[in-house]
């Protein structure tokens, strides 16, 4: 997340206290998400017992829509918040390829080809319906 971006990251701790350190190097695995900055406002970290065994949940609220989160407990903070921010990451690229994306790729090409491709179209040793009425009324 840059400086300038206008996701908000706020860290809370029950029960311990987030030192400067691990905000800052959950700030640096918080950037992976950026490139998704156009659908987020804000990012949570709550941190409980963050020094040992930490239980670490990530909610990253949305300018649309309900918050997505991810929760997990690890050996170590660094460790967990590399796990939850990967976690987060494919919630979040599941739901931008989903609004992008939502139909297939090319699908109106696709469609115009398969129509293209079944067209009805006279063999020609076959007599169409036109030769054959020209021929009764010629005759």
């Amino acid at each position: 997340m840059n400086p300038d971006s206008e996701v908000r990251i706020e860290f809370k701790g029950r029960h311990d206290h987030i030192t400067e350190r691990m905000q800052e190097h959950a700030t640096k695995k918080l950037a992976r998400l950026g490139r998704f900055g156009d659908l987020l406002t804000r990012v949570e970290v709550v941190a409980d017992h963050a020094h040992e065994n930490p239980e670490i949940e990530l909610i990253v609220h949305m300018k649309k829509g309900a918050p997505h989160i991810a929760k997990d407990r690890g050996e170590s903070f660094s460790g967990t918040i590399g796990m939850l921010v990967d976690k987060m990451e494919a919630q979040l690229r599941k739901l931008h390829d989903k609004l992008t994306h939502h139909k297939f790729p090319g699908a109106k090409e696709e469609r115009a080809r398969i129509a293209e491709s079944h067209e009805p179209q006279a063999a020609p040793d076959e007599e169409t319906f036109e030769d054959a009425v020209r021929k009764t009324l010629d005759d």
